[in-house]
């Protein structure tokens, strides 16, 4: 058996072991002592830095468990009562403090001694920080969190009437799978019609939103709330331009692939057009993958996988499995999607997600699963600020995780079902680029149009899917199609997209170097892992074997490179 990872948790030096993380107003008093220390030399301030970051590793892990503990049962009145005072109440004291703080430091007189590797990249996002926040933007910051609250509850609680039985619109899903076509389009028009009654709502909803946001983006000095995203999410390496590139590239390099791999589909079929109920089947007319039965079959099928894999890295899953730190059975009440947030006083990861027995379920754990082993190797940084990524790496390391399991998949899957898995798993990594580029474009669109209304935003979003997704047939569905938009990163995690299409290059380009040298690779990502966000991302994705970048070139590269590796037509 692996050694498992130290599950000790954070040592408190600064913070007395009696004191609440959760109280506005101890979480203050710490914030104002901190205000009122000295600093004269390098030592002070060194120390200074530490007692800072424990202070706000402790108040983040107030704000991520209540988070946890209100998506994993949106109905519970209780948890969605505490979610919302930790927003109300403790994320503005964090907001306005840790400003005083980032400000304190930058006029520090012993700055420039800090050591420029071990402080650089933390000293490059506080100035940034400084010259981003605003007061007036608090009260507005916690009110757009507050929608995005909404957002996981209306989606939350939807279910669907299914052949007598109340289902999740994930367990919907299965459907989608089935052989019988006439099958899969009943089960899609009953999601879709659920879906489509709440769809007034969110526009609504997302009505409100834009307004909120832009007048953040004004309050900040920036033309658009788009710029304004950039400044925030710390985006030094690449620009709004370089995103419109990696669009167009997509389009070039990207959609006419994924247009043969829809043409082979409607052959392998027998149908003249591929319909939305059509793109999850297999097109050989095999079985549906049923790769597990209950959640527990999933955590052992995965954990055979980490331990043939790599002993570090299934240390780490053990850890997970016997401290309870996954939640993924998909049930009502539950929030959509899936996560991986961090626990940071108690120094480990949990996984968050809805599985109902999917080849798609296996591959979220192993995704979720790479940002967690992300997490335990980047949480011996003495920084907490470096515990996590930028993320673009961190997508790195999830999206890795998917293809480097790759040789293990037998833990679920036969021989003969393997053998056109892996083909369809890098035609799906493909396939997804052009939604990446839509789901991007259209929030680059939206926040730099004047009046973007629900009419627009649908003429825009039916305007993408011509140029991303020619070969869906949405013929009598034109309304589905054109509010597809209504995704859940546009709503709670604004322009968090793109990232997952920069780290999809990466991460094919590390499986394409583990084809010839496994170990190799597999060390190079634990390595590149541990740096957590110590080093711009150029030099995290160099350290993981591969090249950072949207460039044409980049994405012509990669993409050859993968359709070079599957070996059915």
């Amino acid at each position: 058996m692996p050694e498992q990872p130290s599950t000790a948790p954070l040592v408190r030096r600064f913070v007395g072991a009696a004191v609440d993380a959760a109280d506005p107003a101890a979480i203050s008093d710490l914030y104002a002592q901190l205000a009122a220390r000295p600093l004269p030399d390098h030592a002070v301030l060194v120390a200074w830095i530490r007692d800072w970051d424990e202070v706000t590793a402790l108040a983040d892990e107030v704000y991520n468990a209540a988070y946890i503990t209100m998506s994993c049962n949106t109905a519970d009145p209780a948890a969605e009562a505490h979610y919302l005072r930790v927003l109300e109440e403790l994320l503005p004291v964090l907001e306005r403090n840790n400003f005083q703080l980032q400000r304190k430091l930058l006029d520090a007189p012993a700055l420039a001694e800090l050591d420029a590797v071990q402080y650089g990249t933390f000293l490059r996002e506080v100035r940034a920080r400084v010259a981003l926040f605003r007061e007036a933007n608090v009260p507005l910051q916690t009110a757009v969190q507050k929608m995005e609250q909404e957002y996981d509850k209306i989606t939350g609680s939807q279910m669907v009437d299914f052949q007598g039985e109340q289902r999740t619109m994930q367990q919907m899903a299965v459907f989608l799978e089935e052989n019988e076509r006439t099958l899969r389009e009943a089960a899609w028009r009953a999601r879709d019609a659920v879906r489509a009654a709440d769809e007034a709502t969110l526009d609504d909803l997302y009505d409100r939103m834009l307004p909120v946001r832009r007048q953040i983006a004004r309050n900040a000095g920036y033309a658009n709330y788009r710029d304004y995203t950039f400044a925030d999410k710390l985006r030094f390496d690449y620009t709004p331009a370089d995103c419109l590139a990696f669009h167009a590239a997509i389009e070039r390099h990207v959609v006419p692939v994924v247009t043969e791999f829809n043409a082979r589909r409607r052959r392998l079929l027998g149908y003249d057009r591929i319909r939305p109920w059509d793109t999850q089947v297999d097109p050989a007319g095999r079985p549906p993958l049923r790769p597990f039965g209950e959640v527990a079959d999933l955590i052992a099928g995965c954990r055979r996988i980490f331990t043939q894999l790599d002993p570090e890295l299934s240390g780490f899953y053990n850890a997970m499995v016997d401290g309870q730190l996954l939640d993924l059975g998909s049930r009502p009440g539950k929030a959509p999607g899936g996560y991986m947030t961090s626990l940071r006083e108690r120094r480990v990861p949990f996984i968050f997600m809805n599985a109902v027995g999917l080849k798609r379920d296996v591959d979220t754990l192993l995704h979720e699963g790479g940002h967690a082993f992300h997490y335990f190797l980047a949480r011996e940084q003495p920084l907490q600020a470096y515990h996590h990524a930028g993320h673009e790496f961190s997508e790195v390391a999830s999206m890795s995780m998917e293809l480097l399991a790759r040789p293990y998949l037998g833990a679920f899957y036969t021989p003969e079902q393997l053998a056109g898995l892996r083909d369809d798993q890098i035609r799906e990594s493909l396939s997804f680029l052009p939604f990446m580029a839509m789901i991007d474009a259209f929030q680059h669109w939206v926040y730099t149009t004047e009046q973007p209304d629900a009419a627009a935003r649908r003429a825009y979003w039916a305007a993408l899917e011509a140029r991303f997704r020619p070969d869906v047939d949405w013929r009598g569905l034109a309304g589905t199609r054109d509010s597809g938009w209504q995704y859940p990163h546009i709503f709670t995690v604004p322009f968090y997209y793109v990232e997952y299409g920069i780290a999809q290059l990466a991460a094919l380009r590390i499986w394409l170097n583990s084809l010839t040298d496994e170990r190799g690779a597999v060390q190079a990502y634990k390595q590149a892992l541990a740096l957590g966000g110590s080093r711009p991302l150029p030099e995290l994705f160099q350290a993981a074997g591969a090249e950072f970048g949207l460039h044409d070139r980049i994405v012509g590269e990669i993409v050859a490179g993968a359709v070079g590796q599957i070996a059915s037509v």
